[in-house]
């Protein structure tokens, strides 16, 4: 069973539903995934998902319920699952089911470093107990994420799985966005695909385009795809970007996949980040990303082989990328290396194997109550 606040647009979100499809195409396992959050049909991930997965939602509203922890407890106590898998804030909400539970083993994902997905200094306490003691099994994403996780809690007992996405197929949609931002076109489309929160720098994103557009001949467009999480930065973005003909503000999109198949990069300016699941989806259609030297981001491109990073946080070095990229000889290799990329270390089946085998590892007596075979490393 796989636990997660909610199922709106993001890539924690979006990796937890390929994770539990693709878990669910072994036979041997029965996967649920378990929302705190009611989620609605067509604005998140939640119709995206198998039928071969349980879907169940607890309908908690905005801050802390303590009625959900016991709704979700009392539940858990019936199902007697034999994994529980927390995600982003679902961890706290297991806190009365780890001290009545001897026989499930629990997991936890970090999809960012230590500090920022947990900031908390209580929960952390309370995290570091029950990692410590081995109550919980820490998963890392990145050799980043596990970096901090060692220097945040002061143990080096997580394992480290990459994140991953399947394949990735155009929509109908796509012949309609070609039509509206690439037939007749002669600038660079650049697409940037992230909530709009502080810790994606979408400022430094947009001042390192215009100053691009500002003595290059030949001009870039910038597609932001992303909800607004933070409605006063949503705002101070528009106002810098407002009356200039090259900046459009998208929302949230469902088939993100025709916009990267189009584009000439894709970019992510970000403060920090764990193992952007955007990055993932570049690579797989062959976009060039074009990122901020940061967390994750650093242990997946490598400048100028499957990708290109900036130099520091600065706009003049992101700029400088931005030229290096689109004005690269070798293009094509590069996109090439990107697919490679994906194939070789992002795809959902090797996470999902990898998963596999971190359940198995940490539950010898339940792979022989199972009958399940025993990993090989």
């Amino acid at each position: 069973m796989h636990l997660i606040g909610s199922l709106t647009k993001g890539g924690a979100e979006r990796f937890v539903v390929d994770l539990c499809n693709e878990l669910a195409k072994d036979e041997r396992y029965e996967v649920s995934l378990l929302s705190l959050r009611g989620n609605d049909l067509e604005r998140g991930f939640r119709k995206e998902i198998q039928d071969k997965v349980r879907y169940i939602s607890f309908g908690k509203g905005p801050g802390i319920n303590f009625l959900v922890m016991f709704r979700l407890t009392a539940w858990l106590e019936t199902e007697n699952p034999d994994f529980v898998h927390s995600h982003l804030n679902g961890f706290e909400y297991l806190a009365l089911y780890f001290l009545r539970s001897s026989r499930t083993r629990f997991f936890h994902t970090l999809h960012n470093i230590a500090t920022k997905e947990c900031p908390s200094y209580f929960a952390r306490i309370f995290r570091k107990t029950c990692y410590k003691k081995n109550k919980v099994q820490a998963i890392t994403i990145s050799e980043d994420v596990k970096q901090t996780f060692q220097e945040c809690y002061g143990l080096g007992n997580d394992i480290l799985i990459p994140n991953g996405r399947p394949d990735l197929v155009q929509t109908p949609a796509y012949k309609e966005v070609f039509k509206e931002h690439r037939l007749g076109s002669d600038t660079f489309l650049l697409v940037h695909v992230a909530r709009i929160t502080a810790q994606k720098n979408q400022e430094l994103l947009i001042e390192a385009v215009q100053q691009f557009n500002s003595t290059e001949t030949k001009k870039c467009s910038l597609l932001l795809i992303g909800e607004a999480k933070n409605e006063s930065l949503h705002q101070k973005l528009q106002r810098m970007a407002s009356g200039d003909p090259h900046i459009r503000f998208l929302g949230g999109k469902y088939n993100v996949v025709d916009y990267l198949s189009l584009a000439d990069a894709f970019c992510l300016s970000s403060f920090y980040e764990g193992m952007p699941i955007s990055i993932i989806e570049a690579f797989s259609v062959g976009c060039i990303p074009i990122c901020t030297p940061v967390s994750g981001i650093k242990n997946m491109i490598r400048h100028g082989h499957n990708g290109f990073l900036s130099k520091d946080k600065s706009v003049n070095s992101y700029c400088d990328a931005i030229k290096e990229a689109l004005y690269h000889p070798h293009k094509e290799m590069i996109r090439y290396k990107g697919k490679q990329s994906f194939l070789s270390n992002y795809h959902i089946s090797i996470t999902a194997r990898n998963y596999n085998r971190a359940y198995q590892q940490q539950t010898p007596e339940l792979q022989a109550f199972h009958h399940l075979p025993t990993p090989s490393f």
